[in-house]
Formats: structure tokens, C-alpha cells, sequence
């Protein structure tokens, strides 16, 4: 079945959690609705367009869609269908929901060997950057990301308007561009909370712990010297490193 109400029950499915379709006379209008989301319906116009409408809010025609032909193009057209919505209740819930929207329209792609020549390792591509978790022909586990083709939210993973990045290991981050490393050195005597020195240093400068270790180590040993006492604080060591990520992720 390729009539409106068909395709916003299959929508409806795509949607998932509370979404539910309702078919209206003859079968030529659905309507989709979730609790305490808007009320969608969907009509032919007379061009023979499907037409996706919001009934409260921002209501209106939200966006059309070509007739299709098949049942292969009626899910196609029920997947752009459910993702009109789901921009459309994005909007209306500000920035904080772009996220959402992201996550959702990630895709999943599994392994194909079909090509001994250019094999397809398990991957997840969103918002254009993907990465791929797989085990090698060494029997290596290999996690490898690609950024090269980051859409409309940003272009870059540094300075104004970028795209916020964070990679952990085990709880560990091993990578940032954004937040800050707060690094500690101890005076070998202890010496209490006026035996240390605290660096915070912004992860667009030291993207990972080495990098941010190596940073605090320079400027305390210049600052050291500058102190006039510097044999004092001979031995001294790091005692704690700590990231803290108390920038908005975008």
C-alpha cells in the first residue's frame, strides 16, 4: 500500500516510542502524533504531491514529497517523511536538540568482504565524520576515524564555530578540542596547598595528556626559574592531572 495513511504508519514505526498513525476516510489522509509532541498529517495535493503539515505550533506545510512508484520507494519516502518531523520538533525545541537530530540520522554500516580489493570495515558515519571499530588481518583491534567530510554544524575541529571533539579510552580521554587539562606539581617537602603549583591549559593547546604534560612542565620550569629560589624546588613532581570539560559541547 502506497496511500498516505500507509505511509504514516510506516512512519510511524521509523518514529518509534509513542508514535502512532491513524487512517482517515478512504485511507487518502494519515496523521502521525506522539504525546506531548504536535499532530502531523499527510495529504495529496492536487499536483499529486504527499503532503507533510503540522496542525499546532508551527503549523503549516513542512515540507512535499513525489509519489512513489514502489513499495521500496514508499519506505524511502516514510524514512524522509519521519526525518521532516523529527527536524521539525528539533526546531521548535532550540540548539540544545540538534544533538538529537545528529544521533538519529546516523548510519550503520557492517563489514563487506565481497571485494577482496577494497573491503568495508564495520563503521558509523554521523554528521559526515566516520569511524570504524574492527579487528585487522593481524587480529588487531583497530578504531580509526575520518573527518574529512564534517556537514553544515562545522567544518573544523578547531577555533570559532567547530565541531567539539572528545575521545576516551576506558574513561581516559585521549584526545580533546575542547575543555581544559588542570595539572598540579608538589614541592618534594608536601608544603601543603602552598607547595603547589596549578597549570590550566585549554586542550586547543594540548590536545591529549602527554601533550598537556610536556606544556605544564615547560611553563613551571620557566616559572621556577624566574622565582629566585630555584634549587628549593629540586625533586618536584606532578601530582595530579585532571580534565575538566566545561565547555558546551555544540
Amino acid at each position: 500500500m502506497r496511500t498516505p495513511a500507509a505511509i504514516a504508519q510506516r512512519a510511524a514505526g521509523i518514529l518509534g516510542g509513542n508514535w502512532a498513525a491513524e487512517r482517515h476516510p478512504w485511507g487518502v489522509h494519515g496523521s502521525l502524533t506522539a504525546p506531548e509532541t504536535d499532530t502531523f498529517t499527510l495529504h495529496v495535493d492536487d499536483h499529486g504531491h504527499l503532503c507533510l503539515e503540522a496542525v499546532y505550533g508551527r503549523f503549516g506545510e513542512i515540507a512535499r514529497f513525489p509519489e512513489p512508484t514502489t513499495e521500496d520507494g514508499a519506505d524511502v519516502v516514510a524514512q524522509d517523511v519521519a526525518k521532516a518531523i523529527r527536524q521539525h520538533l528539533a526546531k521548535d525545541e532550540g540548539e540544545s536538540a540538534v544533538y538529537q537530530e545528529l544521533n538519529l540520522d546516523a548510519h550503520f554500516s557492517a563489514a563487506d568482504y565481497s571485494d577482496p580489493e577494497t573491503p568495508c570495515h564495520p563503521n558509523v558515519t554521523i554528521a559526515g565524520a566516520t569511524g570504524f571499530f574492527y579487528i585487522d588481518e593481524a587480529g588487531v583491534l583497530r578504531l580509526s576515524a575520518h573527518l574529512d567530510s564534517l556537514t553544515e554544524i562545522g567544518i573544523r575541529l578547531w577555533g570559532e564555530d567547530s565541531v567539539p571533539m572528545l575521545i576516551t579510552l576506558d574513561g581516559g580521554v585521549v584526545f580533546a578540542s575542547t575543555g581544559r587539562w588542570v595539572i598540579q606539581f608538589q614541592h618534594p617537602d608536601d608544603g601543603g596547598d602552598d607547595g603547589v603549583w596549578e597549570y590550566s591549559i585549554p586542550a586547543d593547546e594540548a590536545p591529549n595528556e602527554a601533550a598537556a604534560r610536556a606544556v605544564a612542565q615547560a611553563r613551571f620550569a620557566a616559572d621556577i626559574k624566574a622565582h629566585g629560589n630555584t634549587s628549593a624546588w629540586d625533586g618536584t613532581t606532578i601530582r595530579s592531572v585532571r580534565f575538566i570539560n566545561d565547555q558546551p559541547m555544540a
